[in-house]
């Protein structure tokens, strides 16, 4: 074989071991986005939860999620986000097929703070060439406090000193909010009084007609292309510019600024920079 021959044939080899190497295991791991589909009545959950608990002797805080349908799906599919104290620490992406079943559990440590755990469940059947989806939502709130180097859980306020814990914090978040909005409003030009103000897990199944004043079927629709567009624009990394792009961890809870006829998705990235989404309604 011919010196250049080798040489060709050398980089090439190359090039398919580090694609391999490299490139390969990123494809096989990758994992479905969270896509709306169409509802059919034959998808139907029996179970959607999310819990979050502390485990004492590890010092942890596990999320578990648990989804069960009554026919068994060609996906299923449980994503989730855990805020802390408002910011975005830890993302859990689950999926399996041909499945009626799934769960999921994420382990991080303990740390202080007001911890919000949102999960989206999905399951996807192919029927007759079409895919239909069904959403459901789920979340889980607890508030942990260090004293004495124990920690106390709460998730409702049962004494004076949880509701005073519970409301200096409820109270600081809601400044904190003003403030990004002012500067999101001064950043972007619009009016916050335009808008009804809505965060992220004030969304459930028994608020998106109120949320969004429009029948159920259009509702979850409008829910569904939300969802997808978080996972496709901030989950899988915020685009600062068109070459620059930014992990979620560390940022903020979007905000939902919702009118009539669209909706602004409004959250501040871990360095502090002002980020708005929009999403039409149609």
């Amino acid at each position: 074989m011919r010196p250049k021959k080798v040489q060709i044939l050398t980089l090439l080899i190359t090039a398919a071991a580090v694609f391999s190497l490299l490139v390969f295991p990123f494809l096989l791991l990758d994992r479905p986005t969270i896509t709306y589909f169409p509802d059919n009545p034959r998808i139907s959950f029996v179970t959607a939860a999310t819990h979050l608990e502390f485990i004492p002797e590890n010092q942890l805080l596990r999320m578990r999620t648990a989804s069960e349908t009554k026919e068994r799906n060609d996906l299923m599919q449980d994503f989730s986000l855990l805020y802390r104290n408002n910011q975005l620490v830890a993302i859990v992406n689950r999926w399996q097929k041909n499945v009626r079943q799934l769960s999921s559990s994420k382990e991080l440590d303990m740390l202080p703070g007001f911890y919000v755990g949102l999960t989206v469940h999905q399951a996807e059947q192919h029927i007759d060439q079409s895919i239909f989806g069904k959403e459901q939502l789920s979340q889980d709130y607890l508030m942990a406090i260090k004293t004495n180097g124990s920690f106390h859980l709460y998730r409702e306020p049962r004494t004076p000193e949880e509701a005073n814990r519970l409301s200096k914090y409820t109270r600081e978040l809601g400044v904190s909010r003003e403030q990004m909005l002012r500067r999101a409003a001064a950043q972007y030009g619009f009016q916050v009084s335009d808008y009804r103000v809505i965060p992220l897990d004030a969304l459930t199944g028994d608020s998106l007609t109120h949320i969004f004043p429009f029948g159920k079927e259009k509702a979850e629709r409008i829910t569904g292309q939300l969802w997808e567009g978080l996972y496709k624009n901030y989950v899988r990394g915020i685009q600062l510019t068109q070459t620059q792009a930014e992990s979620p961890l560390g940022s903020t809870m979007p905000l939902l600024l919702v009118a009539q006829d669209h909706m602004l998705i409004i959250f501040e990235t871990a360095n502090q920079q002002i980020m708005l989404l929009k999403q039409n309604f149609s």
